[in-house]
């Protein structure tokens, strides 16, 4: 189900229509209320701020855990990325300070009070874990990028992501056995295995975005932070185009047996000979 709000668009899963739509049949009015209290809070936050850094968002993909915001990240600072995606879970705790006060103000009764203070607090914790494609993970991911390459960091945020959901996936059995249904447990070990190996599969994709785009980022804001790299010329070009990382532009420096510069390469060209002949070349091969 696709909705336009403004400029956004808002596309909400068919497996979270369907958790709702049980959840309503079931009788448990106070509880959809509170979940989808605690999802909105939780977007509008990754929104606001996201916006307010100046970074612009076209899609919110709604799912049953939260949502997984689409947004010109290619343009923000890890700082700026890092407080958009710390936003949502932030608010759903200063969302249950909030319903305390109005607990204590006689606004809503207790029973209620503890149901939106179960979802708030659930959704924000749960967030908060270290695996994609959770806050958490995302977080985890940033933290990799300054010690390894893009696509690696990815790849190991997911793997955690994958970690988590058997993890839960298995209490959930473990439950079965024992006569417990760990309904929760399941349906996030699904929801998890699905999206970290979307995330994972499309890591390879969103980082040739990035190269690509710096050409056009570049011309529109005049300069762009750049490193230096030195390579020797039996060294693999794809090793080195995965070395690359999307907030900078580097400047690559062949050198031959004897330590000299035999040329300079920057990271377009380097681009643009892997696209045209493919990841199979040396850095020799590029001279």
């Amino acid at each position: 189900m696709n909705l336009r709000v403004s400029n956004l668009r808002i596309s909400i899963s068919f497996f979270f229509i369907t958790i709702v739509a049980l959840a309503v049949l079931a009788g448990l009015y106070t509880e959809v209320l509170a979940a989808l209290l605690a999802l909105g809070i939780h977007e509008y936050a990754h929104i606001f701020v996201g916006c307010r850094l100046g970074i612009v968002i076209h899609e919110i993909e709604i799912l049953p855990f939260g949502g997984r915001i689409r947004s010109s990240l290619d343009e923000a600072t890890s700082e700026k990325e890092m407080l958009m995606v710390m936003a949502g879970p932030l608010a759903n705790f200063t969302m249950v300070g909030l319903i305390l006060f109005l607990l204590t103000q006689a606004f809503i009764t207790p029973n209620t009070a503890r149901q939106f203070i179960h979802y708030q607090l659930m959704l924000g914790m749960f967030n908060l874990l270290p695996a994609l494609p959770l806050d958490g993970g995302r977080i985890f991911a940033l933290w990799l990028r300054q010690r390894f390459a893009f696509t690696l960091s990815i790849r190991i945020a997911s793997r955690a992501g994958k970690i988590l959901a058997y993890s839960m996936l298995i209490l959930a059995l473990i439950g079965l056995a024992f006569k417990r249904l760990f309904l929760s447990f399941f349906v996030a070990g699904i929801f998890l295995l699905q999206q970290t190996s979307k995330e994972e599969k499309n890591a390879h994709l969103i980082f040739m975005k990035h190269l690509a785009g710096k050409k056009e980022k570049i011309s529109k804001n005049k300069y762009m932070p750049g490193e230096i790299m030195v390579v020797n010329e039996d060294t693999p070009a794809k090793k080195i185009l995965y070395s690359f990382a999307p907030q900078k532009y580097f400047v690559v420096y062949v050198l031959d047996e004897n330590m000299k510069i035999k040329k300079s390469l920057t990271e377009t060209e380097i681009f643009d000979k892997v696209v045209e002949k493919g990841l199979d070349l040396m850095m020799k091969d590029l001279i």
